[in-house]
């Protein structure tokens, strides 16, 4: 019952993942299902420290500039869209074969959109091939993806001969390839042609709304609105002014202005930060610049889907404390915004422009809020030299882990150690980037698996699984089923609960149909729980582009149940010819 109650409780989301398989794994240790050291294995499982390990690494990685130089060159104008396509999907799945894909997907946003922009072409043609690209680049080795890492917890922790770091890259470079050409060829026609975002992000029908005020002895105290040149701007003009509790709609050029008056206005980006850079007279309400002290950068964000800011106000939220950043202007679908800014609720999707400070990309990458998707002004503070070394190490690493000289944990313990020489982030900014809800699902889901070991619960579904594949009395057949089976649990609730519930289960199969060789079944586990195409909620990335590509649930069945069935043909038949199961 307590199994059913946790996937009930993940499928209707009434807590978060952590949270329940806390409850969960309270429950077994209450009614003598498992024991402290079962639960608490999993904090001390190399694989899972892994995964934390890696997320630091990839964000240093993000930061340091170095997959910046390689996507600044990747996206050229004079790209057709198919040319755009492959050649992003190949790249961003090769990268995202060693680099974790959530902040690969975080980087890639501002480019995917520019070019966008560039082109004409909506961002919901290229937004989920994005996410798709960076799940099929998970496949190609151990620490593509964190899915695979757990799986090889489990591994290890069964008492099995853990995966090897490439044992992954033949059926992975497979599933990658055939990926990669529905992704650009078939995908396309599957996609939504959405111009929402587009329009609202190029065309005048979208209006960013910019509050200022006249500040304390503004030279456009007592002037008219003709006389402090603010009529007939091009690309930009005055809505509306609010003086005190007085609400002025529709402003005459006769109009005088008083200290202390909101001007609101509407326009185009460019336009309203040259307003801002030429006018001394006006001042932004909270800006980040007190007395020249720090420089800014001015970008454009969208608030999530997920952002913990829908439904609040930006003074609400402390939006300035929490990100080093005051909000210029807002746009929302082509909707007139009115009245200030500061009582503004935010929307998923809402359009913010902002001038950062110093450690804005900091705050905003620590957190899943707000997405970059333009920079009006380029931000490099890092030495090429520092960074040429990190990628070094990291590839050292790598190659030293991968030929077995030391194993994967070690290797990620260096690069960390050449983290601290190089002076790569401070060590707030270093914990920030530990997902430590992520973890302690992870290292909890190993003492759900054992909690279904000790009950018998994975040889009474084992028992029932048999029965099908003995009928079919083929290994091949079993492989099916293990893949099907891991990708339709992880569909409902999650990667990390379907493969957690799949492992003891299939390990118990084994022994039920006395199969020696375990490897591609526990391989198809791995692949299974990373090929979720078919909702927004199962992957990550999936989510990450959900508001940005202005999708919808329905988009993501289109798009993603032919990619889902040729997966699993692919990787399947991959394993089964590998380890002679035919």
């Amino acid at each position: 019952m307590t199994i059913v109650g946790m996937m009930l409780a993940l499928f209707k989301d009434w807590a978060r993942p952590v949270l329940i398989f806390l409850a969960a794994n309270i429950l077994f240790l209450m009614t003598g299902i498992t024991n402290s050291t079962d639960m608490l294995a999993g904090l001390a499982n190399e694989q899972l420290l892994s995964v934390l390990l890696l997320l630091v690494i990839s964000d240093v990685l993000r930061k340091s500039g170095l997959l910046d130089v390689v996507f600044k060159s990747l996206f050229p104008h004079h790209l057709s869209y198919p040319g755009f396509l492959l050649r992003k999907s190949a790249v961003v799945t090769f990268i995202s074969g060693f680099v974790n894909n959530t902040p690969l997907v975080a980087i890639l946003m501002p480019y995917v959109y520019q070019w966008c922009r560039q082109k004409g072409i909506s961002p919901s043609k290229v937004m989920l091939p994005l996410s798709y690209t960076t799940i099929l680049g998970g496949t190609l080795t151990l620490v593509g993806t964190s899915t695979n890492l757990v799986v090889n917890g489990f591994v290890t922790q069964a008492g099995f001969e853990p995966l090897g770091f490439f044992d992954f890259t033949l059926a992975g470079m497979g599933v990658a390839s055939v990926g990669i050409l529905y992704v650009v060829f078939i995908m396309p026609k599957f996609l939504p042609d959405r111009k929402g975002l587009l329009e609202n992000y190029n065309q005048s029908l979208r209006e960013y709304i910019v509050e200022t005020r006249i500040a304390k002895n503004s030279p456009l105290i007592d002037k008219t609105i003709e006389q402090a040149g603010l009529r007939h701007l091009k690309g930009l003009y005055l809505a509306e002014i609010i003086r005190g509790d007085e609400l002025i709609p529709a402003v005459a050029p006769t109009e005088k202005l008083e200290e202390g008056d909101v001007l609101i206005f509407a326009g185009e980006t460019e336009t309203i930060v040259d307003l801002l850079q030429s006018n001394p007279g006006l001042s932004l309400p909270g800006s980040i610049l007190k007395g020249g002290k720090e420089k800014a950068n001015v970008v454009e964000c969208i608030v999530s889907a997920q952002s913990s800011l829908i439904g609040q106000t930006f003074r609400d939220s402390n939006f300035r404390a929490l990100f080093n950043a005051s909000v210029v202007a807002v746009s929302r679908n082509g909707e007139r915004v009115r009245g200030k800014l500061g009582e503004l609720v935010l929307e998923q999707g809402d359009l913010l422009l902002l001038m950062t400070g110093h450690d804005f990309d900091e705050r905003s990458n620590a957190s899943n809020d707000i997405f970059v998707i333009n920079r009006l002004k380029d931000i490099t503070n890092f030495s090429p030299l520092k960074s040429a070394l990190l990628g070094i190490s990291i590839v050292a690493a790598f190659v030293l882990s991968a030929v077995g000289f030391f194993t994967l944990f070690k290797a990620l313990l260096i690069i960390l150690c050449v983290i601290g020489l190089l002076n790569f982030g401070r060590y707030n900014e270093l914990k920030a980037s530990l997902d430590l809800d992520l973890f302690f699902v992870l290292a909890l889901s190993l003492g759900f698996a054992k909690a279904m070991h000790n009950s018998g619960l994975d040889a009474t579904i084992a028992s029932g699984i048999q029965e099908s594949a003995l009928q079919l009395n083929h290994p091949v057949a079993l492989l099916f089923i293990v893949y099907l089976a891991t990708n339709v649990l992880s569909m409902l609730v999650s990667n990390k609960a379907g493969v957690a519930i799949m492992f003891p289960v299939t390990v118990s199969l084994l022994k039920l149909m006395n199969i020696a060789e375990p490897a591609p079944y526990f391989l198809a586990i791995a692949f299974a729980g990373s090929a979720e195409f078919m909702t927004p909620y199962g992957y990550q990335t999936n989510l990450m582009v959900y508001g940005p590509g202005g999708y919808q649930f329905r988009d993501y069945i289109r798009a993603g149940w032919v990619l889902s069935v040729m997966c699993m043909l692919v990787s399947v038949s991959i394993l089964a010819t590998i380890y002679k199961l035919w």
